[in-house]
């Protein structure tokens, strides 16, 4: 089960903390000081999946890199990716590409080039240079999942979304719990608008990570909109990359609002993957194996695996009944499934009031044990809808990544039952495809229809003569046939345009189980009477289906969001190629041309490698469209939707009114379209902010090295990518608040640990435990723990362990507990207390005891602001009646000096401790 498991978290990749100008010794394994305990804690821990982000950046700072490993997967990726059909066109895109070049095989050559000058001081960062440039291609379907990165996921504390407050004005960022409880709940508190993140304005601040963390995006809007809340995300159990897919973000995040208040700093957490039956594992090279090999060890128990998987399988269709208030609480007409539940199925709604047919499909997928149901659901949301009487169709391809190419044409074909789709797709012509298909194409050919082989092999990529010239309407003859004359770009040539032949039963049935047979009932509705819905996040199968509903039927297009800001946005900005190539059936059809034709040896490379790949796809072919003469791939062309909508409060979160909004827009009142994005497809220009062409050398060049003490920057870099979507569930806890009425649920406004800021004329102090008041949840004797800020729930019958420290609260059988939200300062003093710094004094906690002390007082003009590191040369702490954890004895006056007379002054009645000190 954990192999399943590691297989659906997607790569993440993450801030690259590469290297400095020194070389060290050349070696397979670099030399570097190991510590077990970063990884160890983690692997070891079975009761804990969800750790500090700090602790899981640590752990994978700390593997030892291995150049043969590592140069043994540059390999493997240079082989891979000459299949991907658009290698020429990203080193030097058109200007309707909205993303800046990349010129992969330069890339992976520098690449190659650093592992032999020794560069890289651990395994992090040679995986994150190298997931750096796979995904500057901006592809869904160029992807490599694996290694040590693939490990975990990162998440922020709260979840935001975008909203405009009338859909004219540009929205406004706001924690969507905030807007979830304002909406629902009826508080008497209206939400304010996120005003910075980091001290950053929040746009640039989330430009800037959606650009890092945003997977396989046509442009910036598509990139924004994979960081914010989705109900369409969250019903097929995914999560946003802002909240459950981010790559390691620094430390730590802190929000301020439009209304002055301050949020954090809160830390980011970690989710591992792998927990449960891994460990024990310590040494280097244990962690080493298990992160970058995949290999378990002797403990692991197999059966774990195969006892899941006999739970998962199933003997009937199962329909979860659906669990998100976004949607209407139940579907008029859903999909029958055996292998998923409700929230990934293709659904109907109808719409009475407003005459409307809203069909949801939330993928392309065929499920092999019921084939057809999803043509047979479309089928009777047309025949039932019609039947109603209802005039229009809203199609909602939110978050659709896409699936099988067939059933997208099977889908259009039952619209548009007497339109025969265009849909042709070229391939990037090189040594290794010429031989993969001169000896696969010829095999099959060769072959009688009693083999099994003939069968099996009727819808391989490599086998051509079963489908269709372009040119001719006719099956190619063979594979030079296929190759032919062909187009040419920057150097590249590609092959002719080729079709799938739709008429052929053998083909479809082993493509995808399914027949093409379109609509047997006529055309249902006009295209002027549909329109598609998206949020731009529509990819591959979803790009088809858009494209010939489009393009070939004339139906118009909607999208919802992106950036702040006025204009047009693409509709389907996710990956636009035709077929997704996986690394395991390249390396099939390999052995199986080299099994077949001894003398395709010396072309088909052996794929032997030893580094852990999950998942490794390639773009194979192109779609290109039937009026563009220059046939440039649909994946570079500007594709405007008719209209863009913003969403607003009424509709970010109720879909009934989002469906009803966007067909107000196209057919009621086109004001509803925001400013300048009724578009007839004009485009900008090539990145109105263009980013500079990825450069492997110039890139590593600026990577900045692992810090020893795990307390790496919280800025980003441009390395950092994203690619998953799974994380912890929302959090209302926390918020600010004034009155027991404005928390929900099980909270209750208290005085709570925050972390505030100091400031002087020299600097500003973060850090500083200060009192705010919060939603904080009561102490539950059932699950032993508060979720409130620093508090740990005891059973009644434990005595009370009251540890007082700045900003405490009680809240009865809890306990205050450290404030791990404040970053402790870099200064640490000999008994091994870690300090706050502040004008006046340093607060110190000592993590291993417990305890807090006030070390000392600063004069103005001390060096504080200068260094991190504090000299002491004399120290009197004097506690007029203090605490016990600080001073040594409760509720007494106490003195203890190192140097010198106590100097004290007890006459204002403080509890606080002085400190008179002096710094050399």
């Amino acid at each position: 089960m954990l192999r399943q498991i590691i297989g659906t978290l997607v790569l993440l990749l993450m801030q690259v903390l590469a290297v400095t100008s020194q070389q060290q010794p050349t070696s397979s394994t670099t030399a570097l000081t190991f510590n077990p305990t970063s990884c160890g804690e983690i692997i070891n821990n079975e009761e804990v999946s969800i750790f500090d982000a700090s602790q899981a950046h640590k752990c994978l700072t700390s593997l030892p890199f291995r150049a043969d490993i590592a140069s043994q997967l540059v390999q493997y990726v240079n082989d891979m990716i000459q299949f991907h059909s658009t290698l020429a066109y990203l080193a030097d895109p058109p200007q309707s590409y909205q993303q800046p070049a990349v010129d992969l095989m330069s890339g992976l050559s520098q690449l190659q080039r650093d592992i032999d000058n020794n560069v890289f001081r651990n395994e992090y960062a040679f995986e994150a240079a190298l997931n750096h440039l796979i995904h500057a291609a901006h592809d869904d379907h160029l992807e490599l999942v694996g290694g040590a990165l693939s490990r975990f996921t990162y998440a922020a504390p709260y979840r935001i979304v975008s909203v405009s407050s009338d859909g004219v004005e540009l929205p406004k960022v706001y924690i969507s719990d905030d807007l979830l409880a304002n909406e629902t709940r009826y508080l008497p508190w209206q939400p304010s608008a996120i005003r910075t993140i980091n001290g950053q304005d929040v746009v640039e601040y989330l430009t800037q990570f959606a650009a890092v963390n945003s997977f396989g995006k046509l442009e910036p809007h598509a990139d924004w909109n994979m960081s914010m809340r989705s109900s369409a995300l969250e019903i097929q159990g995914k999560r946003e990359a802002f909240h459950g897919a981010a790559t390691y973000p620094g430390d730590f995040i802190t929000f301020t609002f439009e209304n002055g208040t301050t949020v954090g700093p809160l830390p980011w957490e970690a989710l591992f993957c792998c927990n449960g039956g891994v460990g024990p594992l310590q040494t280097g090279d244990e962690l080493y194996d298990f992160f970058v090999l995949g290999h378990y060890p002797a403990s692991y128990d197999e059966n774990l695996e195969a006892d899941m998987t006999t739970i998962s399988n199933r003997a009937a269709p199962v329909i979860t009944p659906l669990n998100n208030p976004a949607y209407p609480p139940k579907a008029d007409v859903t999909e029958a499934s055996y292998t998923r539940d409700g929230g990934a199925l293709l659904r109907g709604y109808f719409l009475h009031d407003s005459s409307l047919a809203v069909l949801s499909i939330p993928h392309f997928v065929v499920d092999r044990k019921a084939p057809h149901s999803f043509s047979n659901a479309v089928k009777q949301f047309l025949a039932q809808s019609t039947k109603a009487g209802l005039k229009k169709v809203v199609i909602d391809v939110q978050q659709n990544p896409g699936g099988s190419p067939l059933l997208a044409l099977e889908t259009f074909k039952i619209f548009f039952p007497s339109i025969k789709p265009w849909a042709s797709s070229r391939r990037r012509v090189h040594p290794m495809a010429n031989a993969l298909g001169s000896a696969l194409t010829t095999y099959w050919q060769n072959l009688t229809m009693d083999r099994p082989e003939y069968y099996n092999l009727t819808a391989n990529e490599w086998v051509v003569t079963g489908r269709l010239d372009l040119d001719t309407g006719r099956n190619f003859t063979s594979w030079d046939d296929f190759v032919g004359p062909t187009d040419r770009y920057r150097g590249d040539g590609f092959t002719k345009k080729e079709q799938y032949n739709l008429s052929s039963t053998l083909f479809t049935m082993k493509a995808a189980g399914i027949e093409i047979d379109g609509h047997d009932n006529g055309q249902p509705y006009k295209p002027e009477d549909i329109i598609i819905l998206s949020d731009g996040l529509c990819s591959s199968a979803c790009a088809l289906f858009m494209e010939l509903m489009h393009h070939e039927a004339g139906v118009q297009t909607v999208v919802i969001g992106g950036q702040p800001s006025y204009g047009p946005m693409q509709a389907p900005s996710g990956s636009r190629g035709a077929a997704l190539y996986k690394a395991e059936n390249m390396h099939r059809d390999i052995e199986l041309a080299r099994g077949i034709d001894k003398s395709r040896h010396v072309d088909l490379p052996s794929r032997t490698h030893a580094f852990l790949i999950t998942t490794a796809t390639v773009n194979l072919r192109d779609q290109v469209r039937q009026t563009d003469s220059s046939a440039t791939p649909l994946q570079f062309l500007y594709e405007a939707a008719d209209c863009r909508i913003f969403l607003v409060p009424a509709t970010w979160y109720n879909y009934t009114n989002l469906w009803k909004y966007a067909a107000d827009a196209i057919w009621q009142n086109p004001a509803f379209c925001t400013k300048g994005s009724r578009t007839d497809h004009t485009q900008p220009t090539h990145p109105s902010v263009p980013g500079k062409p990825y450069n492997a050398s110039s890139t590593l060049s600026n990577l900045a090295d692992s810090q020893s003490e795990g307390h790496p920057s919280s800025i980003q870099d441009d390395s950092n990518f994203i690619l998953d979507k799974v994380g912890s569930p929302g959090k209302l806890e926390g918020r600010p608040c004034q009155l027991h009425t404005d928390c929900a649920g099980q909270l209750s406004c208290q005085d709570a640990q925050v972390c505030g800021i100091e400031q002087n004329s020299q600097k500003e102090f973060y850090g500083i435990p200060e009192k705010q008041k919060r939603c904080v949840e009561w102490c539950d004797n059932y699950t032993k723990k508060c979720v409130g800020w620093g508090k740990t729930c005891y059973q009644d019958n434990d005595p009370i362990l009251e540890q007082p420290f700045p900003g405490e609260y009680h809240t009865k059988n809890c306990k205050p507990i450290p404030p791990n939200d404040c970053p402790l300062s870099t200064y640490k003093d000999d008994e091994g207390f870690d300090c706050y710094g502040t004008k006046d004094t340093l607060t110190c906690y000592n993590r291993v005891s417990g305890k807090w002390k006030t070390l000392m007082s600063l004069d103005s003009g001390s060096r504080l602001a200068d260094s991190p590191i504090l000299y002491l040369n004399e120290t009197q702490t004097c506690c007029c009646g203090g605490w016990q954890s600080v001073c040594g004895t409760n509720n007494s006056q106490f003195c203890q000096q190192k140097k010198g007379s106590p100097v004290c002054d007890c006459s204002n009645g403080s509890r606080q401790c002085q400190v008179k000190s002096q710094i050399f």
